[in-house]
């Protein structure tokens, strides 16, 4: 149960919830939906949840095997039965989701019921019956295998697939998830320690040959942790609404970069780069017609293609370019403004300032606007910048770039303090 955790998942919990969901009026179709969603959901919400801190991985392990584990152990059982077992489960689950879910499950339960067309009171009830299920499946696996942390973290950094192929970019931004490569790149990094130190142990028992043979076990296993990080695709959502295209600066395109990078705090290694998408969700006032470039010193917008998104770094702006009619948030985007992360987290305000292509229909230009600002509002956010630290500014200079299309497409981020 590594790769397949979906598989499993949808085997052992797929009929308990949509059955408990008909049982609540919603129709078959909608509640296989609902199902299907909630799942994959539970998995990243509890994966953001430990990705920033070994404590919240080692809570999650005391919780699959001590003695915080024993509401888990029937709970399937229990919601097949239904009464009171099904009642404590639920209420367990409600109990724990502000914990794992960071405060995000009103956010979380409200998109389920968007995306599946389940009521949103049972979305609710669905996302707090779900989280204790999946750590039950979960915790009979870690105490079958006698899994230690870490490779309870490998066994949940092999998700990154599955949840890239399934989370869509709205779900993403109500999680409070930037982008899917940054919440497992923690993962993958202490899943990577256990195999090297398993490796190591080994040389160190045995000899000669033996030792080397090891070695190279344990680099070929951390060059491949690395790898599989870095080059992971993470599926474009479907166009929202009409927008415009970019221009030129001496950066990467996205095209060159791996469509799947993200969320780490990494200092940017050049002054001025291009990278690739994450999720967004609207908000209020913080738009303006596309202005002239961010600085009239620096270069000029960068060439990017209508499919293709990119983040800029220079003169202490980060600018985010989207791709026509997109609001994700280029990949891997935290390599490149990882100076404003740091910022942000020093306590410096962040200023979050959209600005809307100059034609078309301005109204559905301002709305896809607001919901790349909110994009990137959420993307500092996962990054572990406090939200009291980031503002949503309507810029001060709203006109031109008329003609301009890749300046209408853009999100500009300045540090204040």
């Amino acid at each position: 149960m590594s790769s397949d955790f979906g598989n499993v998942l949808q085997n052992e919990l797929g009929g308990v919830l949509s059955r408990f969901l008909t049982q609540h009026g919603e129709s078959a179709e909608n509640s296989t939906h609902a199902t299907k969603i909630v799942l994959p959901t539970v998995v990243a919400g509890l994966v953001k949840h430990i990705s920033n801190d070994p404590a919240h991985l080692k809570n999650l392990h005391d919780t699959l095997t001590g003695t915080a584990s024993t509401p888990l152990n029937r709970a399937v059982i229990q919601v097949e039965e239904g009464g009171s077992g099904l009642d404590s489960i639920m209420q367990w689950g409600r109990e724990k989701l502000p914990v794992w879910f960071s405060g995000n499950a009103a956010d979380v339960s409200d998109q389920i019921a968007h995306e599946s067309g389940i009521a949103k009171a049972t979305a609710g009830s669905l996302l707090a019956l779900s989280l204790p299920l999946v750590l039950s499946v979960l915790s009979k696996k870690v105490k079958a295998e006698n899994l230690n942390q870490r490779q309870l973290a490998g066994v949940l950094s092999n998700q990154h697939g599955w949840l890239s192929s399934t989370l869509s970019s709205g779900m993403l931004s109500a999680l409070g998830i930037g982008s899917l490569s940054g919440i497992f790149g923690g993962l993958s990094s202490w899943a990577t320690g256990t195999a090297a130190n398993a490796a190591g142990a080994a040389a160190a028992k045995g000899s000669g040959l033996g030792k080397w043979i090891a070695l190279v076990i344990a680099a070929l296993v951390a060059l491949f942790a690395y790898k599989s990080c870095s080059t992971q695709e993470q599926p474009v959502p479907p166009a929202d609404v009409a927008a415009s295209v970019p221009e030129e600066t001496n950066a990467l395109t996205a095209s060159d970069l791996d469509t799947e990078m993200t969320a780490s705090s990494v200092m940017p290694s050049e002054p001025s780069n291009i990278i690739e998408p994450v999720a967004s969700a609207p908000e209020q006032d913080i738009i303006g017609t596309a202005s002239a470039p961010m600085d009239n010193t620096a270069a000029s917008a960068p060439a990017i293609a209508p499919d293709q998104a990119g983040v800029v770094y220079q003169n202490g702006m980060a600018v985010f370019y989207f791709a026509t009619s997109q609001n994700n948030i280029a990949e891997g985007a935290e390599q490149i403004v990882g100076e404003v992360i740091e910022a942000g987290k020093a306590g410096k305000k962040l200023v979050i300032s959209g600005f809307a292509d100059s034609t078309g229909n301005a109204a559905a230009n301002a709305e896809l606007s607001k919901q790349r600002a909110n994009a990137v509002k959420a993307f500092f956010e996962a990054q572990g910048v406090d939200t009291a630290n980031i503002e949503l500014r309507k810029p001060e200079n709203t006109t031109g770039a008329i003609g301009n299309d890749v300046e209408g497409r853009r999100v500009e981020v300045t540090v204040e303090g």
